[in-house]
């Protein structure tokens, strides 16, 4: 999805840089001796620095899926010259409308079940053999505490940075609902956008799927754009 967003991105006459952090893909690790919170900021700032030392730019936006969007908001944090973030999955918490709204969720997929349209997806046993339950998470991931993201978000809205929030269907445990952003970090003005896809899985698997939201960034960044 990423390289698909580099190229749409790119027609729109934005620059891009699409980079894997240090022992990922093809890139090399440099600082082996350091820990991975202060790795992954040293690489994210080199490849601002990067940017910055081959192009006028008039603004920088940061973005990542999972904990690519943290290490994207902790980025942004710590660097003044980035000004938006793309957050695709990123930390999130439940509320009082979530829970009411997952068990709403829950009791129309019991009774879709009952009637017989709806059946749990089929679980791979370790042995390789077929087996009925829960869809098991492909990645386990905890996020930022809350009292970390939203000191960092207050600090971003202090300093202007536009924060452009996606949510899937991967994130269904603690995020259900568009409405649900505001519960969680109150009011964030309109510095903050925020889009969901119930519909659409963690990882993008289908062709459709990573469009979609490829389309929704270049749209979200399109009017954020200065003329």
């Amino acid at each position: 999805m990423y390289a698909q967003l580099a190229r749409r991105l790119a027609d729109d006459g934005i620059v891009t840089l699409r980079f894997d952090l240090g022992g990922i893909g093809d890139s090399r690790q440099e600082y082996e001796q350091r820990p991975l919170k202060e790795r992954t900021e040293l690489e994210v700032r080199a490849a601002v620095d990067y940017l910055t030392e081959l192009f006028c730019l008039d603004g920088i936006v940061l973005g990542g899926l999972c904990s690519g969007a943290e290490d994207a908001v902790r980025g942004a944090w710590s660097d003044s010259r980035v000004s938006g973030v793309v957050l695709i999955d990123p930390f999130a918490y439940r509320t009082a409308g979530w829970a009411w709204r997952h068990a709403l969720h829950r009791a129309a997929r019991r009774v879709l079940r009952a009637l017989g349209y709806y059946a749990p997806p089929v679980v791979r046993k370790a042995s390789g053999g077929p087996g009925q339950g829960k869809h098991p998470r492909l990645v386990t991931y905890k996020y930022m505490e809350r009292s970390e993201s939203t000191l960092i978000l207050s600090g971003l809205v202090a300093r202007n940075v536009r924060i452009h929030f996606l949510y899937t269907a991967g994130m269904r445990d603690f995020f259900n609902h568009e409405r649900q952003l505001h519960a969680m970090f109150g009011d964030l003005g309109n510095l903050a956008t925020v889009d969901y896809f119930p519909g659409i899985d963690h990882t993008q698997a289908l062709e459709e799927d990573r469009r979609a939201l490829v389309e929704c960034i270049a749209r979200r960044l399109r009017e954020r754009k200065p003329s």
